[in-house]
Formats: structure tokens, C-alpha cells, sequence
């Protein structure tokens, strides 16, 4: 005979109820005791016996625990031996290090974190130094690097000869 999940906890409540004194209930609920709702919340909500069995917590109904008991005991050598396995077959330090998994360091751990600090302060300077003397936008279109029509190309030649002699700058700007 198979209950439903509400079959199981409707029985399961009857029963408890049976088994605490009546008294003890109502001083419980009057008292305004929460724990006695809660264990009830929670027989209702808790798994049936087939969803445990399918979760492999307990053993099915229908097969004999010793069957069970050693299909456990063959799952866990199955993943002993993998495990040991895997641990044979782990990479050598040298390996992990190539391959830039581990840091090669000969320094002690607690300088190594601090070596780290450095390093990684050192390469933001050099990073921030060589965005700072990177080129820009018209000494990339003078170099032909970025490509650009012919038009705008004589604006920035025109731009640039007049910026080339401050005096005829200077000048044009009296004038006006």
C-alpha cells in the first residue's frame, strides 16, 4: 500500500497526535508556541519514502536492503578508484607552473603575497606610462595608419601648417 504525500502526512499527523497528550497540544497552540506548528509544517513537507529511495537515502521498497547496501559499496570503490586515479595522474608542480597555473616563486608565502603586490604595481605603471606616451588621433592619420579621405587629410595638413608657424597665428589673430 502506497500513500500519497498527503495521505503520508495527514497519517503521520493522526499518529503524532496520538501519541501527544491532548493537554500538551492545546497548551502548546495556546501558549502561542510555535514549535509544534513548526514540526507539523515540517512533517508535511517532508520527502516520501519514493523520493528517498530515488535520491539513494534509503533503499527501494521492492528490491532487499543487502542488494541496496551493495550497490553503495560498489558506487563508493567506483569513486575511490577514479579519485586515486586522478591523484596519480596529477600534474607535477613544474608542469602546473608552465602552464601558469601556480606562480614560480622561491620566496617564502607570507612574501610572496607582497612580491605579488609589487609586480602588479610595477606592470600598472608601465601600463599607465605607455597610455600616456601612446599616440594620438592625428599623428595615427599623418602616419597612415588610421585611413581617412583625402579631404579631411588636407584639413589636418592645412591645420597643421598653420599651427606650424605661431607667427602667422599670432598674426591672423591681431588682425581680427
Amino acid at each position: 500500500m502506497t500513500l500519497l504525500g498527503s495521505e503520508h502526512s495527514l497519517l503521520i499527523r493522526s499518529k503524532f497526535r496520538s501519541v501527544v497528550p491532548v493537554k500538551a497540544q492545546h497548551s502548546c497552540a495556546m501558549r502561542g508556541d510555535s514549535g509544534y506548528r513548526i514540526l507539523q509544517l515540517r512533517l508535511q513537507q517532508r520527502r516520501t519514502r519514493e523520493q528517498l529511495a530515488d535520491q539513494g537515502i534509503m533503499p527501494p521498497l521492492k528490491s532487499p536492503s543487502a542488494f541496496h547496501e551493495q550497490r553503495k559499496s560498489l558506487e563508493r570503490a567506483k569513486t575511490e578508484d577514479y579519485l586515486k586515479h586522478k591523484i596519480r595522474s596529477r600534474p607535477e608542480r613544474s608542469d602546473l607552473v608552465n602552464m601558469h597555473i601556480l606562480q614560480d616563486s622561491a620566496a617564502e608565502g607570507s612574501i610572496q603575497s607582497t612580491q605579488m603586490k609589487l609586480k602588479r604595481a610595477r606592470l600598472a605603471d608601465d601600463l599607465n606610462e605607455k597610455i600616456a606616451l601612446r599616440p594620438g588621433p592625428l599623428e595615427l592619420v599623418e602616419k597612415n595608419i588610421i585611413p581617412v579621405d583625402s579631404a579631411v587629410k588636407e584639413a589636418i595638413k592645412g591645420s597643421d601648417s598653420e599651427l606650424a608657424s605661431p607667427g602667422q597665428h599670432n598674426a591672423l589673430i591681431l588682425e581680427q
